[in-house]
């Protein structure tokens, strides 16, 4: 008698064999070996990047030289405006004998009020500049200021008394020699009453003002320093 086995139906040759693991292709390995070179190459620049943030200087977007240029606009910048009216009585001598026997009745005197202005400003050529790109600070030092123009005009001369001595008459140079002493003498009460401080301080306002308009200074602080 012939047995006939029932079992299962023989598998078939395509059929997956139980447990079987599956092999990864050499193509993919390859692939992500390429990955994870990358993403460690990306790490160690990123590392550096971050070591190097706090000592490396970025471009600034503001420098000296473009701070400079818009200072150029203004020569000299007058701030203050010292008017002033005085009045001095002058006493010349008179003429002499042989140069030392004063000879009476020639020494001449007058009496004049006059009206001045001296105007301060600073040098902006003197004008320091200094830009910190990375603390992000404008430093400004205002030099001292100084006269820009000191006038005695003629109109502003009014004689209100004069005496001429005999063959000794008021002269042009009288005159102007005058005038010079007469603004030497404003000059000193100027510095008493702190005009050039004052043109200084004004000069370092209408520079901050110009200056904070610079376009990319909004990014920056401004900081004024004052010369002594």
């Amino acid at each position: 008698m012939d047995i006939k086995h029932t079992g299962g139906a023989e598998r078939g040759a395509d059929a997956p064999k139980a447990h079987e693991i599956p092999v990864e292709k050499p193509r993919s390995r390859m692939f992500h070996g390429f990955l994870l070179v990358v993403a460690i190459l990306i790490a160690v620049i990123a590392a550096a990047i971050a070591s190097r943030a706090d000592t490396v200087e970025p471009s600034p977007g503001i420098t000296s030289e473009m701070l400079r240029e818009q200072l150029e606009y203004v020569k000299d910048l007058v701030t203050v405006e010292y008017h002033y009216t005085d009045a001095e009585k002058q006493e010349l001598e008179g003429k002499k004998l042989f140069d030392f026997i004063p000879l009476p009745f020639t020494k001449k005197i007058f009496i004049i009020s006059y009206d001045g202005v001296i105007k301060y400003g600073v040098d902006v050529s003197q004008v320091g500049l200094t830009v910190n790109g990375i603390s992000k600070i404008v430093t400004v030092e205002i030099p001292r200021a100084k006269i820009i123009s000191h006038e005695i005009p003629e109109e502003g001369f009014r004689v209100l008394y004069e005496s001429n001595g005999l063959f000794n008459k008021i002269s042009i140079d009288d005159v102007t020699n005058f005038r010079i002493v007469q603004k030497d003498k404003m000059e000193d009460r100027a510095d008493e009453l702190e005009m050039p401080r004052k043109a200084q301080e004004q000069s370092g306002e209408a520079i901050f003002a110009l200056l904070k308009a610079v376009p990319g200074m909004e990014e920056y602080a401004l900081e004024v320093e004052y010369a002594q």
